[in-house]
């Protein structure tokens, strides 16, 4: 492994960058006005269904932070073991979420009787359904396969800043910057998932959920006055 490779690994280095990310987050956080929409609804599907499972599109997932009212139930995250997952899954801890680390070698039907098992003892799931490596904004049938094995619901959370810093990512990840407007939403994907599903429907109804997605992120940029649906166009860099 080279020496960056090396460093990009250190649990200690991890730490620190996930702390000073957590500190610029919380930054943004407290210096932007906020909207939030949609929170209550989970809140009531969780009560009911007893977990939900949460998606968000790779782009947005910097106030993932903030998707889950801890307080309310347990949640994890679910990230790749590649150095972005690994960061990401940091910042989670430093904010208090969990997360169930997914190597790249596992096999799907362990990684489906994790999540199973943690969606029936009632601890809800987030996930990134174009991650980790994309296509962007294209979703995976994973979450689908998980809500028709667990019944669980499926929640779309998004966010949109007037002030973002659009990486030069595959995903163009946009990370806020204080004194604008934030906005979150979440969503009720409220599709029914037929008991048996061929590949078929499969990606018949991730490419449905996929949609759905697209038209919340369009909303939320709408809220913050950036163009529909947008992914960087009107995105703002550092003053």
């Amino acid at each position: 492994m080279s020496m960056a490779g090396r460093i990009a690994s250190n649990r200690g280095v991890n730490k620190v960058v996930a702390s000073i990310f957590g500190l610029w987050l919380r930054f943004a956080w407290l210096n932007s006005r906020r909207d939030a929409d949609g929170w209550d609804d989970v809140a009531r599907l969780i009560d009911r269904h007893g977990a939900v499972i949460i998606v968000c599109w790779h782009q947005r997932i910097m106030l993932t932070p903030w998707m889950f009212d801890l307080k309310h139930a347990p949640c994890l995250s679910l990230t790749s073991t590649g150095h972005a997952g690994r960061l990401v899954g940091w910042i989670h801890r430093h904010f208090g979420m969990g997360t169930v680390p997914m190597p790249k070698k596992s096999s799907g039907a362990g990684q489906m009787r994790q999540v199973l098992t943690l969606l029936r003892g009632g601890t809800s799931i987030g996930i990134s359904p174009d991650g980790p490596r994309g296509p962007a904004r294209v979703a995976k049938s994973t979450p689908i396969q998980w809500a028709r094995a667990s019944q669980a619901p499926i929640v779309v959370f998004t966010y949109a800043g007037s002030r973002v810093w659009p990486w030069q990512t595959w995903d163009r990840l946009h990370f806020p910057l204080p004194f604008g407007r934030l906005a979150l939403i979440w969503r009720h994907w409220d599709r029914a998932i037929p008991s048996r599903l061929t590949p078929e429907d499969a990606q018949a109804l991730a490419a449905d959920l996929g949609r759905f997605m697209d038209e919340v992120t369009a909303t939320a940029d709408a809220r913050v006055g950036r163009t529909i649906g947008g992914d960087c166009e009107n995105a703002k860099g550092p003053p």
